[in-house]
């Protein structure tokens, strides 16, 4: 007896907190498909609000992007008409979801607790009948999973526009989660066209319920060819503005192209075997190129040891290579261009300054970096090349705005990855074309002529006699003009080459030697002239380009350790 009456106050406790506990007390829905195949559906949902999950109101997610029971893609249309919060006009806002929309009713003041209101939604959809080929089917969610409580009760009504045989309806449904399904719920079939379906126990929390309804054709009109072609249009709008975009792009940025690149063809070039005057070697590459490369800033570094302004030093400690670079005297405004005094005043201000190319020098090298691009910029543009920036700007715009109306079109309409790929297709048309659009002057072609005379002599042109004008009466060639031109070599990336052919003038041994002896180079003994033009060529460039690229990042993010070691 003590046991029975325990048992009864023990419940008689807990009743409170179950009957408190926030719910959806019923959730029902009317669903009368019309005879044109929209559907206008309304829903009566009455909560118990703790002031927990219910604190504004209620959020409704409307699936309006998913698969149904067939595997078929359904995209629908959803209009929603009326809000109500207990007979009255309730404020409510739509939210975007992955699939589909997120209707949340109420604003920021509270709902009282603890109450019961009551919702009314109503609601038209479009598109959500699929027409199949021996009859048409409904395929309705009427409860979306991952919901924070509990529904006691639900209905679902589906009124068909005419009557029809029961016979002839097939009624089906599906509640809980995708790891744990069921079918708790009961069916009534009317011959007056009407379905109903109702829960047959409460639905727990993240349990959803889905039904579905076949009927014989010839109830609802099927979407005739030009409709179907409206809703496609609809639905791929912002991939047709993408390729639209990308097509006007390639249309603008080949006329471009073509009208700014009319007097780019190379005149007659002939051998020259000394550089134009007044030109260092990083600005030939830059004027070559039309753009700054490391190898701008290593061959005028290179060309300002050979000026015995620095000294080059290449050490080699186990498994690592190491570059220092060390100045040997005041006077950079000796140097003969803008751009090498540039250069040497930002990396090593002082007289005796050194500098190892290490991550902790990262800050410095940066600034020699902008210095010198900075400079030769100044000098080449636009008096010898132009860069078209108006032009670019141009395409750059036709790109920004294509591509982002076509994002957020294709966002709305659930079709966003075709359309990311058609708009991704534009970056690389706009490198290409910020590349191409480049173009010398007319002095800019007479220097990039010179320039290319200069880079067959250097790479044998003359030698092998091949006929071109220029090639007969080339200076002789010892130690002083192979490292006067080895800077140049460097900037044309023909310093193997150049290399090469002072070894077969000078003999193999006797290069070497004299290569040797080479006073701005010290550290790493020559021992074979490949290994050494390839360093200078090659592996400098790199070097300043990790320090600059690599280590600066690893500068900016820890403290200052051990200089990395350098590719060889």
């Amino acid at each position: 007896m003590r046991r029975a009456w325990l048992a009864t106050a023990l419940c008689l406790i807990a009743l409170p907190a179950a009957w408190a506990q926030e719910r959806v007390l019923s959730d029902d829905i009317e669903v009368r498909v019309l005879a044109d195949g929209r559907l206008d559906v309304t829903e009566r949902i009455a909560i118990r609000a703790e002031g927990r999950a219910f604190r504004h109101g209620i959020v409704r997610d409307l699936p309006t992007r998913y698969h149904d029971a067939a595997g078929r893609r359904v995209r629908i249309d959803l209009e929603v008409r009326e809000v109500l919060r207990d007979g009255r006009p309730e404020p409510w806002t739509i939210e975007r979801t992955a699939s589909g929309l997120r209707l949340r009713v109420g604003d920021t003041r509270h709902l009282p607790t603890p109450s019961e209101p009551v919702y009314a939604l109503r609601y038209r959809t479009a598109r959500q009948l699929a027409f199949l080929d021996d009859h048409d089917a409904l395929y309705f969610p009427a409860i979306a999973p991952g919901g924070a409580v509990p529904t006691e009760r639900g209905s679902v009504t589906v009124s068909l526009p005419d009557a029809v045989p029961v016979d002839a309806l097939r009624a089906d449904g599906a509640t809980g989660t995708r790891d744990a399904p069921g079918r708790d719920f009961h069916v009534a079939l009317s011959s007056a066209g009407t379905v109903r379906w109702t829960l047959a126990r409460p639905l727990p929390a993240q349990a959803g319920w889905t039904v579905g309804l076949a009927f014989p054709k010839g109830l609802v009109a099927p979407p005739d060819r030009r409709q179907r072609l409206a809703w496609w249009l609809h639905d791929h709008l912002g991939l047709l503005v993408a390729l639209a975009g990308l097509s006007m792009l390639l249309v603008f940025c080949a006329l471009r192209r073509r009208r700014l690149g009319r007097d780019r063809a190379a005149g007659r070039v002939a051998v020259r075997h000394a550089p134009p005057p007044g030109f260092s070697p990083g600005g030939l590459r830059y004027a070559l190129r039309m753009r700054y490369d490391e190898r701008c800033l290593s061959s005028d570094l290179l060309a300002a040891a050979v000026d015995d302004h620095v000294h080059i030093v290449r050490e080699r400690t186990p498994g690592a290579t190491h570059w220092r670079i060390a100045r040997t005297r005041a006077g950079a405004h000796t140097l003969p261009t803008l751009e090498q005094r540039a250069l040497l005043t930002a990396l090593l201000p002082g007289a005796q300054d050194e500098i190892r190319l290490g991550r902790k020098q990262a800050g410095r090298l940066e600034a020699a970096w902008r210095a010198h691009e900075t400079a030769l910029r100044r000098r080449f543009q636009p008096a010898l090349f132009r860069a078209h920036g108006g032009s670019l700007l141009v395409a750059l715009a036709i790109a920004l705005v294509s591509g982002g109306a076509a994002l957020l079109l294709s966002a709305r309409a659930g079709t966003l990855p075709p359309t990311a790929v058609a708009v991704a297709l534009m970056l690389p048309v706009l490198v290409a074309f910020a590349m191409l659009v480049r173009a010398p002057t007319r002095e800019g072609r007479q220097l990039l002529d010179h320039v290319e005379g200069l880079r067959r002599h250097l790479a044998g042109a003359d030698r092998r006699g091949d006929g071109a004008p220029g090639t007969a009466d080339a200076p002789p060639l010892d130690v002083h003009r192979y490292e006067a031109l080895l800077p140049y070599a460097v900037a044309l990336d023909v310093e193997e080459a150049w290399t090469r052919r002072f070894a077969a003038a000078c003999g193999a041994e006797a290069a070497t030697a004299a290569v040797a002896g080479l006073h701005w180079y010290r550290g790493i003994a020559v021992t074979d002239l490949g290994r050494f033009a390839r360093p200078m060529g090659q592996s400098l460039a790199r070097r300043l380009a990790a320090v600059r690229r690599r280590a600066g990042r690893r500068a900016r993010t820890r403290p200052d350790g051990p200089d990395a070691a350098a590719p060889r």
